[in-house]
């Protein structure tokens, strides 16, 4: 191991401590989500089948001669391939700026051990609840606190840099509200990818207010559909999991749907990723003070005044609706009903009363 840490102590030691937090303030988390938020961006514009040829070591490792059949998918599998991991991104990025703040915040070591913010980090409670709320109650307990996070020692507060934080504030507990919320669940939509792939993926869906009902033939002209005409409600990858939310009364399962507008998850996800680097560089201007090393990645231009609710604007986020009754038999289950950015439409389908119908032209 390149650290060479060489345990002599139960308890981490100030010299150990500062080793560890050498290297892990060489990272570039800045970089990283670019390249991740970049690759999904080509990924999606793009439907094509690797070849064998390109792969050979892959090939190699399999044992298996080189066919277009072991790789094979489909355009629309592609595309819900990087919806789902557009989603997986953009939590990673808020995940990783609440543990970070966390760290930087509210973090105390282990009695006997010297503080480390890797280490912090590392030992951040499992619930993101309480590094949530722990995080909350230190920056409540210190006005300046989160000044200090996000920007370097002698930064002069102007009209730039106030705004530039007030945006990060915006951006901070849109973060804290995906990781915590359980009106739609994000979380739970999150962990249903990471543990079993437990979730319905579906690029084949599209679901549509028309006020134009199907003729005696059942036909609905294209016509009906429009601007002004239809509402398009799910016109992107959908992904659908099932929850049982953390909330009291305790209610019964959810089917819960997301509209994955991938370019708007990503944008959520960089503009995260922003606040994030910030507080990582002013992190280890802190750490390294005067002797910041060259590997030492600078600190970003924050972004001003671009706010959740202007990156994803008025699109619909997504569908929820009870399986079943809350377990004690007297709770009445939590509305279905359509979410938008702040707000929520409640929406009962009546799938008694389905006609079918064929678009055609007219």
């Amino acid at each position: 191991m390149h650290l060479n840490p060489r345990a002599d102590s139960v308890h981490l030691s100030e010299r150990h401590a500062k080793a560890l937090d050498d290297e892990f303030f060489l990272s570039h988390p800045a970089a990283y989500f670019a390249s991740r938020i970049s690759s999904l961006l080509a990924a999606e514009r793009s439907a094509a089948v690797p070849t064998p040829v390109e792969e050979p070591e892959f090939f190699e490792a399999l044992g298996q001669i080189e066919t277009n059949q072991l790789l094979a998918f489909e355009g629309q599998d592609r595309r819900m391939q990087v919806a789902v991991e557009a989603l997986s991104l953009r939590h990673q990025a808020a995940e990783a700026l609440l543990r970070f703040m966390y760290a930087v915040t509210a973090a105390r070591p282990k009695e006997g051990d010297a503080p480390s913010t890797w280490l912090a980090i590392a030992d951040s409670p499992n619930a993101l609840i309480d590094v949530v709320q722990k995080t909350v109650a230190a920056l409540d307990a210190d006005q300046e606190l989160f000044m200090r996070c996000l920007f370097v020692p002698g930064t002069r507060v102007d009209e730039i840099v106030a705004a530039a934080a007030d945006t990060a504030v915006a951006w901070m507990n849109h973060a804290s509200s995906l990781l915590t919320g359980d009106e739609l669940s994000v979380n739970a939509a999150h962990n249903k990818v990471k543990h079993g792939l437990a979730v319905s993926a579906r690029g084949d869906v599209r679901i549509e207010f028309i006020t134009t009902p199907p003729d005696e033939l059942g036909q609905i002209p294209v016509s009906a559909f429009g601007e002004g005409k239809s509402v398009p409600i799910f016109d992107r990858p959908m992904l659908t999991y099932l929850s049982r939310p953390r909330v009291k009364p305790k209610q019964g399962l959810e089917a819960i749907s997301l509209r994955v507008d991938v370019p708007v998850v990503l944008a959520e996800a960089w503009m995260i990723a922003n606040v994030y680097a910030a507080m990582f560089h002013a992190r280890a201007k802190r750490h390294f003070g005067d002797e910041m090393p060259e590997g030492v990645a600078p600190h970003p231009t924050l972004a001003i005044g671009r706010l959740p609710e202007h990156v994803i604007g008025g699109r619909p986020l997504g569908y929820r609706e009870a399986v079943t009754l809350p377990p004690d038999g007297k709770t009445k289950p939590r509305k279905s009903g359509l979410f938008f950015y702040g707000s929520f439409i409640p929406m009962n389908v009546d799938y008694e009363s389905k006609v079918e119908g064929v678009v055609v032209d007219g």
